[in-house]
């Protein structure tokens, strides 16, 4: 009996090393820009109220589980005689790919917001 348990503890154990081997961790990388062109592009208004763009990107290639993303802002043009505010945030990630939200208030104009991003999964 314990011969027994202790060959399907060392099955499970091999079983478990050999999937998480060939799991292979792979990074994808992209820009994104809001300005503009898109349709409902909001940023450029002016107003005290929020003003939101919400943007969908889609992975060149769908990862098998849900990767983490990172991103940050390379190109920013906005009104200079207005302080800059915005605030930008993935606010969903799935396999194929994920919801970025630019906003921003107060008064700022935002002409062209854009980046690059990062994914990193299986």
């Amino acid at each position: 009996m314990r011969k027994h348990i202790f060959t399907i503890s060392l099955f499970t154990f091999l079983l478990f090393t050999a999937a998480s081997l060939n799991a292979q961790v792979r990074a994808q990388t992209g820009i994104w820009n809001a300005d503009k062109t898109i349709s409902n592009y909001s940023l450029a208004a002016g107003g005290e109220l929020e003003r939101y763009v919400t943007l969908q990107i889609t992975f060149p290639k769908p990862f098998n589980t849900k990767p983490e993303v990172i991103f940050g802002i390379t190109r920013f043009d906005a009104d200079a005689n207005i302080n800059q505010r915005y605030d930008a945030k993935v606010t969903y990630v799935h396999k194929g790919g994920f919801t970025l939200e630019v906003k921003t208030w107060g008064g700022t104009k935002i002409n062209l917001i854009g980046g690059n991003w990062m994914a990193i999964g299986e």
